[in-house]
């Protein structure tokens, strides 16, 4: 049986995510990109408050489709953690800042936490 991620934090200063299950066993980092400097991933306490196998992300300067495994930790949905596939079509990797705020995932990871993260899951992104 594939344990459920019981607790997900990012932390921005290393660029990774670290999922744990229960009794704070670590089952999985993940290199992230999150928010450029001009634009950066909001620190704190949060929750999977919605899950998206694709959704369409808008901001002031940017649309873009087709946004898969998207799991969304803040009350509004508008900071997710998500796959990536254009910046692993650029070949550009992850460990570096490159978002408007999110927290863009390799798109194999992101499956994988879609899959395993229910809705409530408490999220923490720390500096």
């Amino acid at each position: 049986m594939v344990e459920l991620i019981a607790a997900i934090v990012v932390d921005l200063s290393d660029q990774k995510l670290y999922a744990y299950g229960a009794a704070e066993t670590l089952l999985r980092t993940v290199p992230v990109s999150t928010g450029l400097a001009s634009s950066p991933t909001p620190t704190g306490e949060g929750k999977v408050y919605g899950k998206h196998r694709s959704v369409t992300m808008r901001g002031s300067s940017f649309v873009a489709p087709n946004v898969p495994w998207a799991l969304c930790v803040t009350p509004d949905q508008v900071i997710c953690l998500h796959g990536a596939p254009w910046q692993e079509a650029a070949g550009q990797r992850f460990g570096v800042p490159r978002s408007h705020g999110c927290v863009r995932v390799p798109s194999p990871h992101a499956r994988w936490l879609f899959e395993h993260t229910p809705l409530g899951t408490p999220v923490t992104i720390r500096p």
